[in-house]
């Protein structure tokens, strides 16, 4: 690959598979950097749902064997870069590098560890492209949560908004300090507890809210959510599966699925008023992730926080993610940082990601 350093035009696709199992994300775009200011062009994505033996395969991998895991690592790998061979030439794309997320298995940062597999060698040999990923890895090592890395692309991408906001399996959200830092932190679950209580009464989510719309809120329930440790935290703090099976699945255990996702949804929305507390009233807030369209969650969070939530054309909604890694993979190609300390709480800001490279250079 030749490129103007300066003025880099790069060609990447991103690859994103959320906590909440709904698919893997891969999205091809052209970032161009001009006078120091990046833009992108999105010009092919699709979503590939995962088949039931595969969505069979994740939900349990985290209790397998070591010697199971590195097997699905590997197979999941290679799973990808199928999938890719064939977003490439459905859409006749002609990519300069893959950016793969891979999908998180664990996530301990407490521990010194957080794992996401989809092997990157595995996708680089089948697609033979040169393949970044194991993007948060080096975060921990460097005493950060590994999480959340997006920030990275709202600073450079979407500056025009006060804050972005990701509802997907956990919610993220990223905006500017006072003191002009971009700050960023994990806020709750959102699709993961959402789409499982859907799931019991035969629903893979909960269409348009309308479940959680029919129940009435349970008090008790709301109180212990609300009073949970993690939402005590200042600072950079990250969810993962681990966190969510201990501390939160285990209160939705009794009562009536409507009531329950009624809960969570007033849940989800207070701990959003939270966090939106320091956003000017005029300021925009860009709503990305499967939760946007959860029209119940919305028109609460809107209710309760009093503020200009914008949810843009549905690629975005769908895509943000693959895309900002994607960036985060032409970033780290180019040597630069693509995790900064504020968000994460390392203690410095980095190049992240480790590259398999391709048959290609």
């Amino acid at each position: 690959m030749l490129i103007n350093e300066k003025s880099p035009v790069i060609k990447a696709i991103g690859l994103m598979s959320g906590t909440s199992l709904d698919g893997v994300d891969l999205a091809f775009c052209t970032f161009s950097l001009v006078d120091e200011r990046w833009t992108f062009t999105t010009e092919a994505a699709e979503t590939y749902s995962y088949t039931d033996e595969w969505l069979e395969i994740l939900k349990n991998l985290h209790l397998q064997s070591a010697s199971k895991i590195f097997e699905v690592d590997a197979a999941l790998g290679r799973y990808y870069g199928e999938l890719i061979k064939k977003f490439i030439k459905k859409n006749n794309l002609h990519p300069d590098l893959i950016a793969s997320h891979g999908h998180t298995l664990f996530h301990q940062p407490e521990k010194g560890f957080t794992t996401q597999i989809g092997s990157g060698a595995h996708i680089s040999a089948i697609t033979g492209l040169s393949t970044i990923c194991d993007f948060r890895s080096k975060d921990v090592a460097l005493g950060g949560q590994g999480a959340p890395l997006v920030p990275v692309g709202d600073h450079y991408l979407f500056s025009d908004y006060a804050a972005c906001l990701n509802l997907g399996g956990i919610a993220n959200i990223s905006m500017v300090s006072e003191d002009g830092r971009r700050v960023a932190y994990d806020i709750c679950p959102v699709n993961m507890a959402l789409n499982a209580l859907a799931q019991r009464v035969g629903k893979p989510f909960d269409e348009d809210g309308l479940l959680a719309r029919s129940g009435t809120i349970i008090p008790e329930l709301l109180n212990r959510l609300n009073a949970l440790p993690f939402y005590q935290q200042k600072g950079a703090k990250s969810l993962g599966r681990e966190w969510y099976e201990k501390e939160f699945s285990v209160h939705l255990n009794e009562g009536k699925v409507e009531d329950l996702s009624r809960t969570v949804v007033e849940h989800i929305a207070l701990q959003h008023q939270l966090a939106f507390s320091t956003i000017p009233m005029d300021g925009k807030i860009l709503v990305t992730g499967g939760g946007a369209f959860h029209q119940f969650l919305l028109e609460r969070m809107k209710t309760i926080s009093n503020k200009n939530l914008q949810v843009p054309e549905k690629e975005l909604v769908n895509f943000k993610e693959a895309i900002v890694f994607a960036f985060l993979g032409v970033l780290n190609y180019l040597g630069r940082v693509n995790v900064f300390d504020s968000a994460t709480g390392s203690i410095k800001q980095h190049v992240g990601g480790a590259m398999y490279s391709g048959d290609r250079l």
